[in-house]
């Protein structure tokens, strides 16, 4: 197994794990490989049925999963019957790290835009408007706002932002 299939790997699997939980984790590293209910599923795996559900509409609402809806004839209940979507893996990935990417962007836009005091006691950080507001001191505990430099900010976003650009390279 190469390195970015293995990089690949861990980050849906991270993905999965903060989206859809560990029973989201665990549904997804079965790799069925047929339709299943998501009945079959929590019997199975013996994990409540809601949980099971929850998970299964993280995964879809991420692209993971779909569902197809039948009536069941007996109990008129709507019956969902669930497939992983393995082959989205790359693409699902792609989306989510070009949309933290563009966060970022967001971010490091703002931090080098503006200049920033943080109150000596940790409680708030405004910028060099709001501070001139409170006289520089803190609306909260009255603590002086001190100059917050924003540099070690800055270099660790664009350190972050240059990993997804590798990572969105590697899923090529």
């Amino acid at each position: 197994m190469n390195v970015t299939v293995m990089q690949s790997d861990e980050l849906i699997r991270e993905l999965i794990e903060r989206v859809a939980g560990d029973v989201g984790l665990i549904i997804y590293t079965l790799r069925p490989k047929r339709e299943f209910t998501d009945e079959e599923l929590s019997a199975e795996l013996g994990i409540e049925i809601n949980d099971v559900r929850k998970s299964l509409f993280a995964l879809y609402e991420l692209g993971l999963a779909e569902y197809r809806r039948k009536r069941d004839d007996e109990t008129g209940w709507m019956e969902y019957y669930w497939k992983i979507n393995y082959d989205k893996q790359n693409e699902v990935l792609r989306r989510e790290l070009l949309k933290t990417r563009r966060k970022l962007e967001e971010k490091l836009e703002m931090e080098e835009a503006s200049v920033y005091y943080i109150c000596v006691n940790g409680c708030i950080k405004v910028n060099y408007e709001e501070a001139m507001e409170f006289n520089f001191m803190c609306p909260r505990c009255g603590g002086f706002l001190e100059y917050f430099d924003t540099s070690l900010i800055v270099e660790k976003v664009r350190e972050e932002i240059e990993k997804i650009d590798e990572m969105l390279s590697n899923l090529q």
